[in-house]
């Protein structure tokens, strides 16, 4: 199973989170036998996106354009999805914060996938589908939830999922496809 993970930046630079959810990504494309690709919307400097490549990222696609200087839900999650299926996606990782937890629902429905929201540790995989533990009921149970669908969509929660440097390197491409004009209206 191909993996595509969001590398989320705040004004061109990556927080924590975003090096937790690659390794994450790394572990289930090893797990699945599949390859990882990530994608970063904005503008961050090619030696920021160059370093992504130690946590196991195999080709990190760029989209840097100026109406993309800002967050705008609708227009990153179709561009996601865009990734997602040239990479022959059928897991896409995010990290479960603000902007996560309001892109993942529109990236799953774009690809028309499952989505578990919150992970909290590494998901078991039986060959077709995967089950994630997550948290439930304000953190005071877990719920493991059963994903069947061909695509899954899978937000981790901070600090649920230790950095792991890998030593790789990942090569950096441009990505051409754009969002549409309806996806920047408000």
């Amino acid at each position: 199973m191909n993996v595509l993970v969001y590398l989320e930046n705040i004004e061109g630079k990556f927080k924590k989170s975003t090096y937790e959810v690659v390794s994450y990504a790394a572990a289930i494309a090893k797990q699945t036998g599949g390859t990882l690709t990530a994608v970063s919307i904005g503008n961050v400097a090619e030696s920021t996106l160059a370093e992504i490549g130690k946590y196991g990222a195999t080709k990190i696609l760029t989209i840097q354009q100026d109406n993309l200087n800002s967050f705008v839900n609708q227009a990153y999650a179709s561009l996601i999805a865009k990734a997602a299926n040239s990479v022959n996606a059928t897991v896409v990782v995010l990290s479960n914060t603000f902007t996560g937890k309001g892109l993942a629902p529109r990236v799953a429905v774009k690809l028309n996938a499952g989505l578990v929201d919150g992970a909290l540790e590494l998901p078991t995989f039986d060959g077709t589908n995967m089950t994630v533990k997550r948290g439930a009921f304000s953190g005071k149970a877990f719920a493991n939830v059963n994903l069947t669908s061909a695509i899954k969509v899978i937000t981790l929660s901070p600090n649920a999922y230790q950095i792991n440097d890998l030593g790789t390197s990942a090569s950096i491409e441009a990505f051409s496809e754009t969002a549409n004009a309806n996806d920047f209206k408000t």
